[in-house]
């Protein structure tokens, strides 16, 4: 970054900005009091043309993907676009500096769109309340409907009223971004133009929902994306910008503040200064608006506090506050006494740190090892005058990428083994986005999983419509679709499926994706799977081994490869045996993964029982390094074939594992060789398993449905954090050991010998936590646990109960200040993980009525000791950017 920069500070993040951006980012207070109103017209002069249109979509949709609730690949290299280039779409922000223009139709009569479902399509009315950063939308009757032409049909009515926040937004796709989207639902491309989709977690179900829109016209979907964009934009500009350091503004730069910021329109829709303070209720809007949840009380002591200083006279609610009592305001609010202890631990009673107290804390405490080199660069950058540091310096340097809590384990040659020596990130059912039995399956399932590193996803092929397995005609006619067979989930078509996948296979990780083809179709729409994959993945997809040394490659060898796992479709025949116990195979006759063979004999007793589908051999030969036999024993020559995969569902591996011999014989099979679990059919609401005991016998693919964060999922998903999501983990050393002689095999498989670890977590305090939806008020406590020892001895019986005391009125920064120490025994430190709940009681300090807000899993030997600032995730997986929760974490063996 070049020129001089000024460090803006916030409470749960740190960013740089150049001197040229702060009249821009010094208007807050403006943005904050007024969001106006005006005539559709202020839009209108976005549109001019059909390349207008496209050009403002894909501009839009690349500003509204760096926003917090949404990474795409396409629009990475733009992150660092500059604040003047996102208010070129809607050039009144510019002349009014940063004023959010609502037209009427949002808030009036409801901007009419066409949502579109699988159900069916229904005309909407959509609305938006700027002040608390809401929309609504409710569907209408034709007759009430406005007279719109479209080309689409229109049915249902309803006076329901649907909401979401901003802050519920979890991605938006519009244009050619989300052709996936309606290339799901049969729209044609003529109203690619006017689509868009976003993706929003309702409160209420707790459950991601997906609204498709379209608009009439160009000119409606601007005034929509445009809307969208300024409203994040303003959203995100308040959160970092509230706890500005006003000392950094010169003179100009508050008299800005003071003669532009407070304003609003007159009757004729001029702006004009009316009053140059921010009243009490100004305060509360603001924090309100924030979702910065703060008891009214505090607020108003501060408020108080500060008028009587200036004015000696008490608190003017008329008057307000000038600059300099807000400012003063600030300052007293986000007052942090917790970093203010530890500052006195570190400085003493000293007043600024210098680079020697520095080095020390950041060695011995954070326990890091930059050279110093390094480190003096990083203390020039927090320093004030390149000299000392402030306690402010400190609290930015502990928010920076310098202090991220989790430990990257990559090293140069992390992913140079082969794929069966790691823990690969696998889904179950990625195509459904609710319950096993009847939730709907869509390629967001998909987009979902693989933004979040998942490099193991299945897709379960079915023949479409108008298709019989015993007609060949009408299955000529039929195509594949993936659904879950023998329920009643919705279906989407196979081809719109790989190309989903295609598009976003490698936005989080380069490494290989594993296709996991579960094949319920007929011999002519197999081949069209075959066609179908080899069309749309071209040379990505292996066809054929990289070298002739059947051996398993590694993710580095594959980057940017797909992989096809599936069945094989004939029995082993004319094994050969290689150098390190291997086989290769040829084959001849009919097999199956799931052990049937295929057979012309009836037999009424097993009419109930799923048929076996046999395989193509185009089909079974797109499983190259992964192919799918049906388990029958370890001992088996087939057993040992160098890309084998055997799949086991949850309930017979258990069943395994309490059988010594036959655990032994896993555990040696899994050092080697592919297998992949998956949940029981029994979990019907798609819930999951702990994972941990099939990590511990060396499982490669333990397949979890990711639509469901339970503990299942958020362990699955803490133990890939330590790559940066990149989907492929090592198994520790003893469970990718050479194999020994059976003379040794006794001493090798048993259990490694328990590990004592002493621990001690301090939960210091949190910060900017949400409320939950169905209170007014957040009395915030934590619970904290530990999964995967074998046992805890704890330091005091009063830590046992693993909760923090209740915070009565504060999700704004409540402090605790809670220690949680002592022992624990495990056999592996790799599979013990560290849980944090932040919960709110309804009932002040009373534990009642207890509702999750946030949480946090994490693997603990991936926890960097010391001072740590942890990202919270809500109920559904979803990080809640403003919040964190500030810990001090160590541990030893």
């Amino acid at each position: 970054m070049n020129g001089p920069v000024d460090i803006i500070k916030s409470p749960s993040m740190t960013y740089l900005a150049d001197k040229s951006d702060m009249e821009e980012e010094s208007c807050f207070i403006k943005k904050l009091l007024h969001l106006n109103k005006s005539a559709d017209d202020d839009i209108s002069s976005l549109e001019s043309n059909s390349s207008t249109a496209r050009s403002v979509a894909s501009s839009i949709t690349r500003k509204l993907q760096r926003s917090p609730f949404i990474i795409h690949p396409s629009i990475a290299t733009d992150v660092l676009d500059s604040l003047e280039d996102e208010i070129e779409l809607h050039p009144d922000l510019s002349k009014s500096i940063g004023h959010i223009k609502i037209p009427p139709s949002f808030v009036k009569e409801g901007l009419p769109l066409l949502k579109v479902s699988h159900k069916s399509k229904k005309r909407v009315l959509f609305y938006i309340d700027p002040a608390n950063f809401k929309f609504n939308w409710r569907v209408v009757s034709n007759s009430s409907a406005p007279s719109q032409t479209h080309r689409l049909s229109i049915t249902g009515s309803s006076s329901r009223i649907y909401e979401f926040t901003l802050d519920d937004i979890k991605s938006v796709y519009m244009g050619v971004e989300a052709s996936s989207y309606r290339e799901e639902f049969n729209i044609s491309k003529e109203f690619e133009e006017k689509w868009i989709t976003i993706i929003y977690f309702n409160q209420k179900k707790k459950n991601l929902k997906t609204l498709h829109l379209i608009a009439d016209t160009n000119h409606d979907f601007k005034k929509l994306s445009v809307i969208l964009q300024s409203l994040r934009n303003l959203r995100d500009q308040l959160a970092k910008q509230f706890l500005i350091d006003f000392d950094d503004l010169d003179s100009t730069q508050k008299k800005l503040i003071l003669d532009k910021a407070l304003v609003q329109p007159d009757e004729t829709g001029e702006v004009k200064q009316v009053r140059e303070f921010l009243s009490f209720n100004d305060i509360l809007k603001y924090t309100k608006r924030l979702n910065i949840n703060v008891n009214r009380k505090h607020l108003e002591s501060i408020f108080n506090e500060v008028s009587k200083q200036e004015n000696d006279g008490g608190c003017n609610y008329e008057q307000g506050l000038n600059f300099e009592q807000f400012k003063m305001f600030v300052s007293k609010l986000k007052k942090r006494d917790d970093i203010i202890d530890i500052w006195n631990n570190i400085c003493g009673d000293g007043e600024v740190m210098d680079f020697q107290c520095f080095a020390k804390f950041v060695t011995k405490i954070q326990g890091e090892s930059y050279s110093e080199e390094i480190m003096r660069k990083i203390f020039n950058l927090f320093a004030i005058k390149n000299e000392y540091w402030s306690q402010e310096s400190l609290n930015n340097f502990l928010l920076s990428k310098f202090s991220k809590p989790i430990h990257n384990i990559e090293t140069r040659d992390y992913f140079d083994h082969p794929l069966t020596d790691y823990y690969i990130s696998s889904s179950h059912n990625t195509y459904l986005i609710g319950r096993q039995v009847a939730g709907d399956s869509s390629v967001e399932g998909y987009i979902r999983a693989l933004q979040r590193g998942c490099r193991s996803i299945e897709i379960d092929v079915w023949d479409g419509p108008n298709s019989d397995n015993n007609d060949l005609s009408s299955s000529l006619e039929s195509e594949p679709i993936v659904n879950h067979g023998r329920t009643f989930t919705t279906s989407i078509k196979f081809d719109n499926v790989i190309r989903t996948i295609k598009k976003f296979a490698f936005i989080t990780t380069p490494l290989p994706l594993i296709l996991s083809l579960e094949i319920n179709c007929s011999a002519s729409n197999q081949l069209k799977v075959v066609n179908i994959l080899k069309e749309i993945l071209g040379n990505s997809m292996v066809l054929a081994p990289i070298d002739d040394t059947s051996t398993i490659p590694s993710p580095a060898q594959l980057k940017h490869k797909f992989l096809i796992k599936s069945k094989k479709t004939s029995a082993f025949h004319n094994l050969v045996a290689m150098e390190d116990g291997s086989y290769t195979t040829s084959t001849t006759t009919s097999f199956s993964e799931d052990g049937s063979t295929a057979s012309t004999k009836s037999n009424s007793f097993i009419i109930r029982r799923k048929q076996s589908t046999k395989i193509i051999e185009e089909l079974s030969a797109l499983g190259v390094y992964i192919q799918g036999i049906k388990y029958k024993n370890f001992s088996l020559p087939e057993s040992k074939t160098f890309n084998h995969c055997f799949s086991l569902n949850e309930k017979s591996i258990n069943v395994m594992i309490k059988d010594e011999d036959k655990k032994i014989a896993l555990d040696k099979h899994n050092r080697k060789y592919f297998m992949r679990v998956y949940p029981a059919k029994m979990r019907l609401k798609s819930t999951n398993f702990i994972p941990l005991s099939y990590w511990e016998h060396g499982v490669q693919m333990v397949a979890t449905n990711w639509q469901t964060y339970d503990l299942g999922q958020q362990l699955n998903e803490a133990l890939f954090e330590g790559v940066d999501k990149k989907g492929y983990v090592l198994k520790p050393p003893a469970l990718r050991a050479p194999q020994l002689r059976s003379s040794k095999r006794l001493r090798l498989f048993k259990q490694p010998p328990p590990k004592r670890i002493k621990f001690s977590v301090d939960i210091i305090s949190a910060h900017q936590l949400p409320k939950p939806k169905e209170d007014d008020i957040i009395n915030p406590f934590i619970t904290f646990e530990i999964i995967g020892a074998n046992s805890i001895q704890w330091d005091s019986p009063e830590m046992e109960s693993g909760k923090t005391r209740i915070i009565v009125e504060n999700g704004f920064n409540p402090i605790w200040n809670a220690k949680f120490s002592g022992e624990l025994t495990c056999s592996y430190n790799e599979f013990v993980f560290l849980k944090f709940t932040i919960n709110s009681s309804s009932w002040g300090a009373e534990e009642s009525e207890v509702s999750p807000i946030g949480i946090l899993v994490a693997r603990m030997s991936y926890m960097k000791p010391g001072y740590r600032y942890l990202p919270i995730n809500d109920v559904f997986g979803e990080q809640l950017v403003y919040s964190s929760l500030f810990v001090k974490i160590g541990y030893s063996e």
